[in-house]
């Protein structure tokens, strides 16, 4: 991750709901309007990250004024912010009940900035991920691309054997941008394949791993809120092929 970005301060969130200047009475998770639109199920999820998030990024805030010679601490703040701005948005989403407009999105710019953030982790496991591809601009609600590859390289990352690759690649395929994260993994079954991307569902390779079954769910309901999906496949390496497919903005 850079250490440039600039951090800006984030106050506490109120975890029983999200008060409105306007004196409008805050809603909770059961609240939230559109629950059964491709977007609601992101927007509950939300609601329930946006206390913990906030949480961490007090810590790591007071962390830093303690320990100001933590040279990675700024980029992983901004990493926070972003996450939080993303949340904030699927709320207003799930509560306004409507579809949010599309906006362009330069595909190959947004995976190798989202492959370098997760170079990190992958690091650790001695892993490395590589990012390939043409130049190529997609339609998209903002934030979804960049979410929905955090969910696709969190996976890919974490099951991937020391010694293996993680392949990012961005191809224009007809009227949709296709920008894929493979792994050489364990994969799935034809049964997991069947069931990936259900609300709390969780593959054998992540078993006993911590998390909560919604990563691909959000991921999929971020990118049909835009006229995207999401594929999932074997790949050729054994591991998985997971494609976010976007449409190609005009030109």
């Amino acid at each position: 991750m850079s250490g440039g970005h600039q951090a800006t301060t984030v106050l506490p969130y109120d975890t029983a709901g999200r008060p409105d200047d306007a004196g409008v009475r805050p809603y909770g998770m059961a609240e939230l309007d559109g629950a059964d639109t491709p977007y609601g199920l992101a927007a509950a999820a939300a609601h329930q990250l946006r206390g913990p998030l906030s949480s961490i990024r007090l810590r790591l805030q007071m962390l830093g004024e303690g320990r100001p010679d933590i040279a990675e601490l700024p980029g992983v703040l901004g990493e926070v912010d972003r996450l939080a701005s993303l949340l904030d948005q699927i709320l207003d989403w799930g509560a306004a009940g409507r579809q949010p407009a599309p906006e362009p999105v330069e595909a190959l710019d947004v995976t190798a900035a989202r492959a370098d953030a997760w170079s990190v982790l992958a690091d650790r496991g001695d892993v490395r991920v590589d990012v390939t591809g043409t130049a190529a601009t997609a339609l998209h609600t903002h934030g979804a691309l960049d979410h929905a590859l955090d969910v696709l390289l969190d996976n890919a990352v974490r099951v991937s054997p020391p010694g293996t690759v993680v392949t990012c690649a961005v191809h224009v395929i007809g009227a949709h941008v296709h920008v894929g994260v493979t792994d050489e993994g364990p994969g799935m079954t034809d049964e997991e394949l069947a069931l990936a991307g259900r609300p709390f569902w969780r593959g054998a390779a992540r078993a006993g791993q911590k998390g909560t079954g919604l990563g691909l769910s959000i991921a999929r309901s971020l990118l049909d809120s835009c006229g995207g999906r999401l594929d999932l496949r074997r790949a050729t390496t054994g591991g998985l092929a997971a494609t976010a497919v976007l449409p190609l903005a005009p030109g």
